[in-house]
């Protein structure tokens, strides 16, 4: 009798434990992303965001140190190190760039001095005099059939392009991807400068006090070619050029000066458990520094900016990622990169898409994390959440959290190429960025969005952080799940370089 009692007991135990509402097991399995620990990664952002990290500025110990931090996360998780990143950590090496206070370059009948009507941008030492040829504005796109150095003699002489593209890039890459390409192909074709004319939406006086600051940017023979941006605002110097072709001209510089330094990416990977898709890759990007310090003004005695929402949220989340993938892996491969130096010209996204540790056509997605900051703790925002066929996934992940997802309610800031994302979708990889929820780039937002008041004190709302991470995490799950790889939708922007990389 006891024996039947014991067995009844057992079964009708097992039977609540199927039915519970609380196991859920009957609706839903349970992921490690379910269990995440408030406490537990609220600790590592209170640590990331503090102010002993001194704000993390890309090129100092500080952030090292995080880099560091989140490297040893990494290991506790136990995911995999890549090719090339020893200890998880994929060095850059870098140059701290001052520009010179003298300088001046010749145009025509236009004479431009070193920070007031030019500013140099890259390149050592110049004095030369020559000619100053017009291309336009300095491209090469085979795909549309533009070569504006097609039929130029440029050897010896000085490249003079129109700043940006005629498809009115922003500004943010107008001075990098571009730039740098502007630079590549200007030396390719024997020039020993390039001149661009500046004619864009933010005012020379501001563009130039940027420009005038030390820099860091990635180490490599681009340095060498003299670089220059002029003031163009009201056109003339571009209409000039461009009617004569040819000027006459003359560059006298000290060049910048250039000293070392050096960051790094930090790198993980969780092999996919599904051995047909397992080569396929979902990469998962967040930048870790932020903008160090400030001097003490306007009676604020604070000087740390600590970078709380921009963007240890995102990093942590990152953490939470390599934590609860590794317990349990998806179908796909997951590699995890913690990025440098998004906030002093995105070198970091640069660097990991020039020196990929698996191939570049083998990532099929990233879902990169960054922002501002959040106005609405019921939702996350998904900068671009509608432009690839991971949409449906993303929303599902998020609602298991009881958040919403919407896509980008600002168009208008073109926050899409604003982020590490953009790299990696120059190149067709399908990659948005989720970000906390936002509605409006508000007085909400604006208090914290590059201020010393992006800290993570005590009024932090880390009960919806946990559901941040926990959304992330999971939408990176069912994107690696999904059955048809996740790609672009039609007609989108970069859905062309997505085709041409995946040879589709």
């Amino acid at each position: 009798m006891k024996r039947k009692q014991v067995l009844c007991s057992a079964i009708l135990t097992i039977a609540a434990a199927i039915m519970s509402p609380h196991t859920g097991a009957q609706t839903k399995p349970v992921f490690p992303e379910d269990q995440l620990s408030q406490r537990e990664y609220a600790a590592h952002l209170r640590f990331l965001a503090s102010d002993e990290m001194r704000g993390r500025l890309t090129g100092t110990p500080w952030l090292e140190v995080a880099a560091r931090y989140i490297a040893e996360q990494f290991r506790a998780a136990g995911i995999t190190p890549v090719r090339d990143a020893e200890g998880y950590l994929q060095n850059i090496p870098l140059a701290r760039l001052t520009p010179p206070t003298t300088g001046q370059i010749v145009l025509g009948i236009d004479t431009l001095h070193q920070g007031k009507e030019m500013m140099i941008r890259n390149g050592g030492p110049v004095d030369w005099s020559g000619g100053c040829v017009f291309v336009g504005y300095g491209t090469i796109d085979p795909d549309r059939k533009i070569d504006d150095f097609k039929g130029l003699d440029l050897k010896g002489k000085v490249a003079v392009a129109k700043f940006g593209s005629a498809g009115g890039d922003d500004l943010f890459r107008s001075m990098t991807l571009l730039a740098e390409k502007k630079r590549q192909v200007a030396a390719e074709h024997g020039a020993v400068a390039l001149v661009e004319l500046y004619r864009g939406t933010r005012e020379w006086r501001r563009l130039l006090s940027f420009l005038g600051r030390s820099g860091l940017e990635i180490q490599s023979d681009a340095h060498e070619l003299p670089h220059f941006v002029v003031e163009d605002t009201a056109g003339v110097l571009a209409a000039r050029a461009e009617s004569q072709h040819v000027l006459a001209g003359s560059i006298h510089s000290p060049g910048i000066r250039v000293e070392l330094a050096r960051t790094a990416n930090v790198l993980g990977l969780v092999n996919g458990s599904d051995p047909k898709l397992r080569d396929e890759y979902v990469l998962l990007t967040a930048h870790y520094d932020h903008l160090g310090t400030r001097a003490a003004r306007g009676g604020s005695p604070d000087t740390i900016y600590n970078g709380a929402r921009d963007n240890a949220m995102g990093t942590v989340a990152l953490i939470a990622a390599a934590r609860s993938l590794a317990q349990h892996p998806p179908k796909r491969s997951v590699l995890i990169a913690a990025l440098t130096g998004e906030e002093v010209g995105g070198f970091g996204s640069r660097y990991l898409a020039e020196h990929p540790p698996v191939p570049m056509n083998h990532i099929v997605f990233d879902l990169n994390s960054d922002g501002a900051g959040f106005d609405d703790t019921t939702i996350v925002t998904v900068v671009g959440l509608e432009r690839t066929t991971a949409q449906d996934v993303i929303i599902k992940a998020a609602r298991r959290y009881g958040l919403g997802a919407i896509k980008d309610p600002v168009p208008e800031q073109n926050l899409f190429n604003r982020s590490d994302n953009t790299k990696f979708a120059s190149l067709g990889v399908p990659a948005p960025t989720f970000s906390a929820g936002f509605r409006a780039f508000g007085d909400e937002i604006n208090k914290y969005y590059h201020t010393a008041a992006d800290e993570a004190g005590d009024g932090f709302n880390f009960s919806y952080f946990l559901k941040f991470c926990k959304a992330y995490v999971h939408s990176a799950r069912l994107i690696a799940d999904m059955s048809r790889t996740p790609f672009w939708t039609p007609g989108d922007t970069y859905e062309r370089a997505g085709r041409k990389l995946y040879d589709k």
